[in-house]
């Protein structure tokens, strides 16, 4: 299924060429204790290489083959992101040189960095033959997702050329095949439960659109929930609708909530403290109920084994949104800050009214 976005305008025409001239990624850590401990952290900047091959690398470098890191980072870009290795590789450290690899600084820490350790990501963007009537509209959208959001999925870099055999993903998950590298089996794992959640999401955004144009009888008597709930459906304030049996995460407690009562969710959804989730499928994910589990299910995979399963995000909010249009280069610039796990070629696509890739 193509990727549903939340904008009606017309494609806007730019040109993105995602080049480590173009697209820069800064990793926001975690806050952490320095100055003590048996871990080395390490700032690390790469050019046009992917956070896995940058790993190999370093491995073959320091003979060390357990260096943790948070999150993966895009090839074709200049990133920094922080990796943590046992302080006994200091020294091979201290001796790594690389052309495409420098190490910013480092510090000691007590704890490792485990896979989903940091906040989010800085991103500079620039796009290129932007006319004067494009950067306007460009503005204009940016205003729009500041205000109201963008729906989380996963970019298409995620989806790389190993993953673009979908039944290759898919048994793969199904643990019906093996693979001796275990960074690519679990990289095609994840592409397969991505797919999955991608559809999911244009699926339920499709609904959301729907679901505006109906009354709430017609909701009540379509989906089996009560003229109440339809009518507390209907009048949400955010774009995602909410039905009844979503899991939406907590933010402060970072659990997930069931979703049995609307009304009671309708003040913190507004005010972003709840967001509603999509599955990751897995033997022991959460799994939505009610009518969220009509739209849910077309979409989940029980055969899955090779992953636990999870819940991601469905809606995010970019922060720090700056622009600057360069009339006589015809280019845009653009910088902002997204939560991990959400991609900025995707804000890009919500940009421009079409997917990327």
């Amino acid at each position: 299924m193509k990727r549903k976005f939340i904008q009606n305008h017309k494609p806007i025409p730019f040109v993105f060429s995602q080049t480590s001239d173009d697209f820069i990624v800064d990793e926001i850590p975690l806050e952490r204790e320095r100055g003590r401990g048996s871990y080395l952290i390490v700032k690390v900047k790469k050019r046009n290489m992917t956070t896995n091959e940058m790993l190999g690398i370093l491995e073959d470098a320091t003979q060390c083959y357990h260096i943790g890191y948070a999150g993966l980072k895009d090839k074709s870009a200049l990133t920094t992101q922080y990796l943590s290795l046992p302080l006994k590789y200091s020294r091979a450290m201290e001796r790594f040189r690389h052309p495409q690899i420098s190490i910013e600084n480092s510090f000691r820490c007590r704890d490792r960095i485990n896979m989903g350790d940091l906040k989010g990501n800085r991103f500079f963007i620039r796009l290129h033959k932007v006319s004067r009537l494009a950067a306007v509209e460009l503005e204009h959208v940016l205003k729009e997702i500041q205000r109201h959001g963008m729906p989380n999925y996963f970019g298409y870099q995620r989806f790389g050329k190993e993953s673009a055999d979908f039944e290759k993903t898919r048994d793969i998950a199904h643990g019906e095949q093996e693979m001796g590298d275990r960074r690519l089996k679990r990289l095609l794992s994840h592409a397969y439960q991505s797919y999955l959640f991608n559809d999911w999401l244009a699926s339920r955004i499709k609904l959301s659109q729907r679901l505006v144009d109906m009354d709430a009888d017609e909701i009540a008597n379509e989906f089996g929930i009560t003229d109440e709930e339809a009518l507390q459906l209907l009048n949400q304030p955010g774009i995602f609708k909410v039905v009844p049996g979503d899991i939406m995460l907590d933010h402060k407690t970072q659990k997930w909530v069931n979703v049995t009562d609307l009304q009671a969710i309708r003040k913190p959804y507004k005010e972003r403290k709840l967001t509603p989730t999509g599955l990751l499928s897995g033997k022991k994910a959460w799994r939505a109920k009610a009518m969220a589990a009509q739209f849910e299910s077309p979409h989940d995979d029980q055969m899955v084994v090779a992953s636990a399963g999870d819940r991601r995000v469905a809606w995010v909010y970019p922060s720090e949104i700056r622009s600057k249009y360069l009339a006589k280069e015809g280019d845009f610039e653009l910088s902002f800050s997204l939560p991990k796990g959400a991609y900025a070629t995707v804000l890009l696509e919500n940009l421009a009214n079409r997917e990327f890739g």
